[in-house]
């Protein structure tokens, strides 16, 4: 029997592999529709049991191989008063507001940003940013996306007995979204103008969000680098059509950043995984360069993201993870249809690796059921 993580582990490193290995994401309600259909219980005890019945190789999530195998630092700084969130953009000052969208919670941060209208550059220098020990790095909660949960219900465990595994993908994330926060603090259309306009105060927002996640990185790795397996990064600076910035005002501003935490990740020879939606196309070649190992979601619904281009151009360079269109296929075609893609992109990459093939995104209560089953053929 293929032992699942050592499947991946070939596909992320190019190597020869049996099978494609599959991947299955999705927002609780579909997840909870196919406990019921395969007469299971709850997503959190029977995860594994779910994707086995799927067929699926793995469970994960944006930017990890772990959905239920994700560590994070506790917070214990100053209260939330606001809702909470899995990837803490609250303690930037962030006002994170819950919405409902399709029988699916999801979470915006874009409303009232904290330095909206403080346009003086004494006001980014005086700004109260976060501090390191707002975190406590010897507790750990267990950060499920997949499962809508609050603060206290997640789970806790010492950093001491987070412990190698050999079946599954161990994780950590957060505190690397430095595009998505410097956005989110200052406003869209603010940070934007800034980055041609206001170049001073750009780079002293940056410089102090990107310092404070770089040394976040470097205490949270040193105490569970040795244990775990992929470091994830979450920045999302593109739509369907191109980039939100210039590939150079973005190499210019973020990717120092960007490779200097990826470089901390490297020192512990973790896996790295950047979730980047939309075209990411032109900055593909710089992902590699820094030493990005898996490029997710693959939104092949996007300009220049068809996924035999993009096999054809960086197949041996990086491992894509996602691929298959969630946005229009998969909600909207019929099961043979998706069956039928699904054919044709294990048929481009054969047995050569560089995929882990799934949903594009997670999967949305407004997906037939039957689909959900024809991406692993059932």
């Amino acid at each position: 029997m293929v032992n699942k993580k050592e499947l991946m582990l070939n596909a992320i490193k190019h190597e020869s592999v049996p099978v494609i290995p599959m991947m299955y994401r999705a927002d609780q309600v579909v997840s909870e529709r196919l406990l019921k259909y395969f007469n299971l219980g709850d997503l959190s005890n029977d995860w594994e049991s779910l994707i086995r019945e799927l067929g699926a190789d793995n469970y994960s999530d944006g930017e990890t191989l772990g959905a239920f195998t994700s560590y994070v630092p506790k917070y214990i700084g100053p209260a939330i008063n606001t809702v909470y969130e899995i990837n803490h953009f609250f303690i930037w000052g962030i006002k994170p507001v819950e919405i409902k969208v399709a029988g699916a919670t999801d979470v915006v941060f874009h409303r009232s940003p904290p330095l909206y209208g403080l346009d003086n550059v004494n006001d980014v220098l005086r700004y109260d940013y976060p501090k390191l020990d707002w975190f406590d790095f010897d507790t750990y909660k267990v950060a499920i996306d997949a499962v809508n949960q609050t603060f206290e219900e997640q789970e806790e465990i010492k950093a001491k007995d987070i412990k190698r595994s050999d079946k599954h993908f161990l994780c950590t994330y957060t505190m690397n979204s430095i595009f998505m926060t410097s956005l989110f603090m200052r406003g869209i259309d603010n940070m934007l103008m800034d980055l041609i306009s206001s170049k001073r105060y750009s780079e002293i927002l940056i410089s102090s969000i990107g310092s404070f996640c770089l040394e976040f990185c470097k205490k949270n790795l040193g105490r569970i680098g040795s244990e775990i397996d992929l470091y994830g990064i979450w920045d999302d600076f593109a739509t369907q059509d191109d980039l939100l910035i210039s590939p150079e005002v973005w190499r210019k501003y973020y990717k120092p950043w960007h490779s200097k935490i990826i470089e901390e990740a490297k020192k512990h020879d973790l896996l790295v995984c950047f979730h980047i939606c939309g075209n990411c196309s032109d900055v593909i070649p710089d992902l590699i360069e820094m030493g990005v190992d898996i490029l997710d979601p693959v939104q092949v619904s996007a300009n220049k993201m068809e996924i035999g281009e993009l096999k054809k151009q960086y197949g041996r360079d990086i491992c894509f993870h996602g691929g298959l269109d969630a946005q229009r296929l998969v909600p909207l075609g019929k099961p043979d249809e998706i069956k039928k893609e699904v054919k044709r992109v294990k048929k481009i990459f054969g047995n050569e690796g560089g995929i882990i093939l799934g949903p594009s995104h997670y999967l949305t209560p407004d997906i037939p059921i039957e689909n959900v089953l024809a991406i692993y053929d059932k």
